[in-house]
């Protein structure tokens, strides 16, 4: 059964140390999903779904974002990363998160890790790959979702705004002031 679930919450790193902020849905502009849409982390759903309305939560999870995949780190040839036979050093350097296209046209990001006068090593992973993830918040609202939210939320998926008229009100994006 999906359910239909508006939380409030915050997104931290989570170690030892210190939590470092991630993401933020602020309290008056919380977010709205329908679950098992590939919307949100999978075990994120689960913990939440298990909630009533005005619950708080705060818990982590490990591998959040997938393990690391040392596989995923990788050198290209410097070329790849000219335009019209000039490196683009302003865009890629060490820490620079990067956009990326596969030869079958798929879009993705990468970190560069290192640029030598030959190469740049890439790592493709997710950068939250591997870490902790601390997520606090409050479930608004926790219910069976409807038809009609599931299809909305499948249009969207799709690339159709679901708002089943003009988009200005959700930026094309999603239906969060366009029901």
């Amino acid at each position: 059964m999906q359910r239909f679930l508006v939380v409030s919450y915050r997104m931290l790193t989570h170690t030892a140390a210190s939590h470092k902020l991630l993401y933020e849905t602020p309290n008056d502009r919380p977010v709205a999903f329908v679950t098992d849409m590939g919307l949100m982390i999978d075990a994120f759903e689960q913990r939440l779904s298990e909630l009533q309305p005005g619950d708080s939560f705060d818990f982590a999870l490990k591998d959040a974002f997938g393990q690391r995949d040392e596989d995923l780190v990788r050198a290209v040839p410097r070329k790849t990363f000219e335009i019209n036979g000039k490196f683009i050093e302003e865009e890629v350097y060490p820490g620079a998160e990067v956009p990326l296209m596969d030869n079958e046209g798929n879009h993705f990001q990468g970190t560069i890790v290192q640029v030598t006068d030959k190469e740049v090593t890439v790592d493709l992973n997710n950068p939250l790959a591997g870490r902790e993830i601390q997520f606090t918040g409050r479930v608004l609202e926790n219910r069976e979702a409807t038809l009609k939210e599931i299809e909305q939320t499948a249009k969207i998926l799709a690339g159709e705004c679901g708002c089943g008229g003009d988009c200005d009100g959700c930026g094309g994006g999603g239906c969060g002031g366009c029901q």
